[in-house]
């Protein structure tokens, strides 16, 4: 009591902040051991294969190496670690099979290969010659394979490992980054396998053999020939799948496509260093593909312009799809109030 006779109330009681993420889960011990012991033979496993048989260049034996990676890590984990990366990488498998199936089929159906357009544009703006016939006489020649063929050589594979090194890391660390991600993917993936069948392309280097250009040299895995490196059998296995894909599969080009993919979905959160990583990987794929005889200036462009079109479509789609905030759920229900 009070001079004033009113009884003075306790204050009440502190109340915790409520907690900012999910509660941590302790796992047992024998989960950490277990998991240390499992990447150990993992890491081994790989390295043995590897250096026996060669790094795998197709998309299936990365695919499931990268997968197998992911089960290791996730030993120990909440709801069944192997089960999750089945459910979440088997739409990623299931379109690369289609589209294996539709690249290599495309060229049977009987359309005639396109060679104009491409091969006009790139000579427009090659002043008359080709882009690709340029580089290839400033930069190659019969010889001995020099040291800068190997960053070239590097950056041409590199289109079979770093989508799905990005998809995985995307995967352990930000699980809804990764599905936006992967609709991208898989749409861009299906746009250009119906474009295979529908617009059969003919390459640089095939429109040379034509006798529609001047010779042209397929000069990708040259790299792997050099002193430094010494793995022929690297570019026997890319000879290989050059023999079993369909050849006239070029517009828009993937390799080109997926490059730009991963820099427009790492942008956002990378730092400016990886930013000009990023740009140069973007525009040095770009660069190999022609100097390589791959691709036309034109089919990098289309692939590019692929991507901004299914970016734009997703973002739309996603923005859409996304609850709005309750002060922009008043406002709007003060709007159409007034009105």
């Amino acid at each position: 009591m009070t001079d004033t006779g009113h009884e003075v109330l306790p204050p009440p009681p502190s109340v915790p902040p409520p907690p900012s993420g999910p509660p941590s889960i302790e796992r047992p011990e024998w989960h950490r051991v277990a998991r240390a012991v499992a990447v150990g033979l993992y890491g081994g496993t790989l390295v043995a294969v590897w250096w026996m048989w060669g790094v795998p260049l197709d998309r299936e034996q990365i695919l499931l190496w990268v997968a197998g990676g992911l089960v290791v890590l996730t030993i120990g984990s909440p709801g069944g670690g192997a089960l999750r990366v089945v459910r979440d990488w088997l739409p990623v498998v299931l379109v690369l099979i289609l589209y294996d199936l539709t690249r290599g089929r495309a060229d049977e159906l009987g359309i005639q290969p396109h060679l104009d357009p491409q091969l006009a544009f790139d000579r427009w703006i090659g002043l008359g010659e080709l882009p690709t016939i340029r580089l290839q006489r400033a930069l190659y020649g019969p010889g001995p394979v020099r040291w800068w063929e190997i960053p070239v050589t590097f950056t041409y594979i590199s289109h079979f490992f770093v989508p799905f090194a990005v998809a995985a890391v995307l995967w352990v660390r930000d699980r809804p980054r990764y599905w936006r991600y992967v609709r991208r993917f898989v749409t861009l993936s299906f746009a250009a396998a119906l474009t295979f069948v529908a617009y059969p392309a003919i390459p640089p280097w095939m429109a040379a053999r034509l006798g529609e250009a001047d010779p042209i040299v397929r000069t990708a895995p040259r790299g792997w020939g050099h002193r430094w490196i010494h793995l022929d059998i690297a570019q026997d296995v890319v000879q290989l799948g050059w023999d079993t894909a369909n050849l006239v599969a070029a517009v828009p080009s993937l390799h080109a496509g997926y490059t730009a993919l991963v820099a427009v979905m790492c942008w956002p959160t990378a730092r400016p260093a990886v930013r000009v990583l990023l740009a140069v990987y973007v525009g040095g794929m770009g660069f190999v593909l022609v100097l390589s005889g791959e691709h036309y200036v034109f089919d990098v462009l289309v692939g590019w312009a692929y991507v901004a079109v299914v970016c734009l479509v997703w973002n739309r789609l996603e923005e859409r799809r996304r609850p709005r905030s309750p002060i922009a759920n008043a406002g709007a229900s003060r709007s159409s109030a007034e009105h």
